[in-house]
């Protein structure tokens, strides 16, 4: 419904919502504008903002979005506030200028491939000949992530590989793989992947690597090459896909005599004459087990009849000579006995990795029997030297046959090959066994992946050495001195003292020697921090913080604080561990202002307060756009309707915020489940949490009212509201 001036009641909300913000609702109160465009220029006024740019009823509501989130990044939103230019393109002006690139040059491209050349040009390459020769986004995308990968990728590059298989070729350069085995234009990208599977797992891909197979018949082969099975008997390209699976199944699963050609002698499962034979020879179904069974010992021939008679029954191997003799002499009775035996096939040995350094390298500190923790000697990494050999594989091997009692060959499963190894810093040699270091560093190996990383090793730092910044891992085999900044784009291993320095590292971080920070220092540290002792230090922790004591200091981790040493003292300023606290003592005699608090994260809460504000815009939008839509359909007839360009936005407008309405759901649900778990966070204590002390549990605040002994502080809900209990952790325990 709308009103005498033909304003919908939408957009009435919007006009009084600016009235109530004290705004000059006259710049957007036209019934021209949609609600939902109305909305974006009353945001930009509520800012502050020049909403001139906006005031277009040419532009749709996601061009004037564009140019407002513009506005708000305080970039020249006249290079592109035109109704002319799509909202999609504006978007890529808009990122660029936010990020200091000029794009101007770009623009005659789609935005899709505009998005690529920004990123590209962002990071410092230029791709525009690509895009000029024909190479759509996701090519180009690829591409990209080549180049910035230092890849040989060029020399594969042709227009007719799509961009999934542009991503195969690249996935096989970033493993060291030969690409040539299936860098041609004949492979779909399915038959690239299978083949590129194949060279990881590092079987003979010539078993498959022919583009007369389909994918599905390439992955059967691989597969069956995996498992170190023969696949010789179903590689036939008149199997089908499926054909090729049972086979395969049936090989893996050792009923390889099922698919063997029958034997010549017929069914000799139970080679039983009749229930009243003096003695009859019985074959396991298998084949595996032959046996005399006796009824009438005095009956049974002599050894060479009986042999002849085991021959002719079709048992050609493995016959038990003494226990056909023993039986033709009669010294068994009515009895069975087993005269052939089989052998089961023995299989290869799988292949394996020798590696030429520590690879169980222990991180963690030594605990002296005083209860104290030493750092001295934790081994933080090994180091390799540039040309050494870090590792070689070694094949898997031949197995040995089996055969039944037919003489049948049961043939061996080979070993299974180990995948080549992912990682950086190292090249393969030419027999794709030996892993050779390409430059001096630390050198580890985890979850399959081989690392080799610069590492920077210093002796003191100080003001007049200046600060450091470096691309790698940084050992500083001396002190930190006061007012030096070090920042580390990897681990940072310092084996003196540090004073008030700022300290920066995305990778982990351990202070043999403590920091005393007198009231200056910080450290920032994406990974873990750990340290002999922090003193008026600031620390915050991507994952946990480890440490023998704090004093004065403030610490935040986003996962567990713990206080390792037996007689461990957290005592004055605040500790934040969010999922939790695990320390020794807590506070002091003294009444030292202590604060450990747990089950809080500001950057869960801030990251769940913007999602929920999104989703509330998100959803008032959508609501906008529907009704727009049933105006439009209530007052024009559909024939109508399916020529307007504005009616076809809005439809295409509401698909994109019920898209982002469900993808901001979703991401709500998870961070409430984060939110719920962190809420259930411990602090627990060995030693004494000394009168004073405070701890704080979400919104919870506890104070300790006398000293207690050994206890777990966790939030319940009792009467209908939460409070925090200690409870002494020999009554957790048990």
């Amino acid at each position: 419904m709308g009103n005498e001036k033909g304003f919908t009641q939408d957009q009435l909300a919007e006009i009084e919502a600016g009235k109530k913000a004290g705004l000059k609702t006259e710049i957007y109160a036209n019934p021209e504008y949609l609600a939902i465009q109305m909305r974006q220029i009353r945001l930009v006024l509520e800012q502050n903002l020049d909403a001139k740019p906006l005031c277009n009823p040419a532009l749709d509501w996601f061009q004037m979005e564009e140019i407002r989130l513009g506005l708000e990044s305080g970039v020249d939103v006249s290079r592109y506030a035109s109704p002319d230019q799509p909202y999609a393109r504006m978007r890529q002006m808009r990122r660029a200028l936010e990020s200091g690139v000029d794009i101007s040059d770009f623009l005659s491209f789609s935005p899709d491939v505009i998005r690529q050349l920004r990123k590209a040009r962002v990071d410092g390459f230029e791709m525009k000949s690509y895009a000029e020769q024909g190479y759509d986004a996701e090519q180009i995308k690829q591409i990209r992530y080549g180049l910035r990968g230092a890849l040989p990728m060029k020399q594969y590059l042709k227009k007719e590989y799509r961009a999934p298989a542009l991503e195969e070729i690249r996935i096989g350069l970033e493993k060291g793989l030969d690409v040539r085995v299936y860098a041609h234009p004949e492979y779909d990208w399915r038959q690239m992947r299978e083949i590129r599977l194949g060279l990881e797992q590092q079987v003979d891909v010539s078993k498959y690597n022919d583009p007369w197979y389909t994918y599905r018949q390439m992955m059967e082969i691989r597969l069956g090459l995996v498992a170190g099975i023969d696949v010789e008997s179903y590689r036939k390209m008149r199997y089908s896909a499926t054909d090729m699976r049972n086979m395969r199944q049936a090989l893996e699963q050792g009923f390889l005599s099922a698919l063997s050609t029958a034997t010549s002698v017929g069914d000799l499962s139970e080679l039983m004459t009749d229930g009243e034979e003096p003695y009859s020879i019985a074959i396991s179904e298998d084949g595996m087990e032959a046996y005399l069974i006796i009824r009438d010992p005095s009956a049974v021939p002599d050894e060479e009849a009986l042999l002849t008679e085991i021959w002719n029954a079709g048992i050609h191997k493995g016959m038990l000579r003494r226990e056909i003799k023993k039986a033709s002499e009669g010294q068994y009775g009515a009895e069975t006995v087993l005269i052939a035996c089989g052998q089961a096939p023995r299989a290869g040995k799988d292949g394996w990795y020798e590696f030429f350094f520590r690879t169980n390298v222990n991180r963690k500190p030594k605990i002296l029997e005083d209860g104290s923790v030493d750092y001295r000697d934790v081994e933080w990494y090994d180091t390799v030297e540039a040309g050494t050999q870090v590792a070689l594989y070694h094949s898997a091997e031949e197995g040995t046959d089996g055969y039944d009692v037919y003489g049948k060959t049961i043939p061996t499963v080979r070993g299974k090959e180990l995948k080549v190894l992912n990682g950086s810093g190292f090249k393969l040699s030419e027999d794709r066994k030996s892993y050779i270091a390409k430059i001096d560093g630390m050198v580890s190996y985890e979850k399959e992946r081989l690392e080799i990383v610069n590492v920077l090793e210093l002796d003191d730092v100080t003001t007049a050495t200046g600060d450091v910044v470096f691309e790698g891992n940084l050992h500083i085999r001396g002190n930190v001195g006061f007012g030096v900044l070090i920042n580390a784009k990897g681990d940072l291993v310092v084996d003196g003292f540090v004073e008030g320095a700022n300290i920066h590292a995305t990778g982990e971080i351990l202070l043999r020697k403590g920091m005393n920070g007198g009231g200056k220092g910080q450290i920032h540290c994406d990974k873990t921090v750990t340290a002999k002792f922090l003193e008026s230090t600031e620390v915050h922790a991507g994952e946990s913080i480890k440490v023998n004591y704090s004093v004065n200091s403030v610490l935040h981790a986003e996962e567990m604080v713990v206080f390792e040493q037996r007689n461990a003292m957290v005592m004055g300023g605040r500790c934040t561990g969010v999922k939790g606290v695990e320390a020794q003592n807590v506070g002091s005699r003294s009444g030292t202002p202590t604060l450990l608090i747990a089950g809080v994260s500001e950057r869960l809460i801030r990251e769940s307060n913007e999602v929920y504000g999104r989703l509330k815009s998100t959803t008032e939008e959508l609501r906008m756009l529907v009704n727009a839509r049933n105006e439009m359909c209530h007052k024009y007839p559909r024939e109508v309707l399916a020529e307007q360009e504005v009616y076809r936005k809005v439809e295409d407008a509401i698909y994109t915020k019920e898209t982002d309405q469900k993808e901001l759901s979703a991401r709500q649900e998870e961070l409430r489940a984060q939110l719920l778990e962190i809420s259930r966070a411990k602090i627990v204590v060995h030693g004494t949490v000394f009168t004073g002390a405070k701890i704080q549990i979400g919104k919870e605040l506890w104070e300790a009212e006398t000293d207690l002994l050994d206890v777990t502080l966790q939030k319940i809900r009792s009467g209908g509201k939460e409070e925090i209990v200690a409870r002494g952790n020999r009554e957790e325990n048990g």
